[in-house]
């Protein structure tokens, strides 16, 4: 006998867990621009380093009128003028990308390992310096007054000057060129026109230490050519650093050779 439809109990459904809830979908991983500083960055460094250059200018002004003796011989100014300047750089940079970015300064520049053989380096930048006094020579480029020459009488000053020369002069300069103005050109403006762009800032600020003779900021824009294309090459701002340092070594070399033998 089938039961009326009064007498039908009803099944209730079966509870449902609660659904769990889907992670978060997160949009692209965004890679980090590199390099990851910009215009604004380069302004503020520039700016701190003209800044840092009138005060230290100002103040070897200070030190000529109060110290009679630097009067006839202001080329012992020279070295703490250098040194005081390097350290303006690398306060700079620290300021920006340390502080500013929280970045560290010495790598964010490049200054890390790279698959180059460092001798072969330094033995071309040795080949670099003898190509580029040829070409020098091609060029005409006239014998300037250089601030060097008032270390001329002191050995022991112009053995610093060397010593500077080929270590630190090398080390800032790439920080500043090959490792922070060079990487930014070449984002922006692409690798051919970021080095020829550097190499030739780099060049024009060297010509006041030849009286603005055109020869020379022609001279060392190439090697600014050159030096940039290691960067490029080697990821890195140490091979460049060696070469540079080791094409400084020739014209030191010959620059103590004229001292010992001045009738040469």
């Amino acid at each position: 006998m089938q039961p009326e439809s009064d007498d039908l109990i009803p099944i209730e459904p079966a509870p449902t867990e609660d659904p769990v809830p889907e992670a978060p979908v997160s949009g692209p991983l965004v890679a980090e621009r590199r390099p990851f500083w910009g215009y604004v960055d380069l302004a503020l460094v520039f700016g701190l380093l003209f800044a840092f250059v009138g005060v230290i200018l100002l103040a070897a002004a200070g030190l000529v009128l109060a110290l009679p003796s630097l009067r006839q011989d202001q080329g012992q100014l020279l070295l703490p003028t250098q040194i005081a300047l390097y350290g303006a750089v690398y306060i700079s940079l620290r300021v920006v990308l340390g502080l500013r970015h929280g970045k560290p300064v010495l790598t964010s520049l490049g200054w890390c390992p790279a698959r180059f053989n460092l001798l072969f380096v330094a033995l071309s930048g040795i080949l670099l310096a003898f190509i580029v006094s040829a070409l020098a020579a091609l060029i005409h480029t006239p014998k300037v007054p250089s601030p060097v020459e008032g270390l001329m009488n002191s050995p022991i000053l112009l053995s610093l000057f060397g010593l500077m020369a080929i270590t630190l002069a090398p080390f800032f300069e790439e920080l500043v060129f090959r490792g922070f103005l060079q990487p930014l050109l070449t984002r922006s403006l692409g690798i051919i026109a970021g080095v020829v762009i550097t190499a030739v800032v780099f060049g024009s600020l060297h010509a006041p230490e030849y009286s603005f003779a055109w020869q020379y900021a022609v001279a060392v824009s190439l090697v600014g050519v050159v030096l940039g294309w290691v960067r490029v090459r080697s990821n890195s701002i140490i091979p460049c650093t060696v070469m540079h340092g080791a094409y400084n070594s020739v014209f030191v070399a010959a620059l103590i050779f004229s001292k010992l033998h001045p009738d040469k």
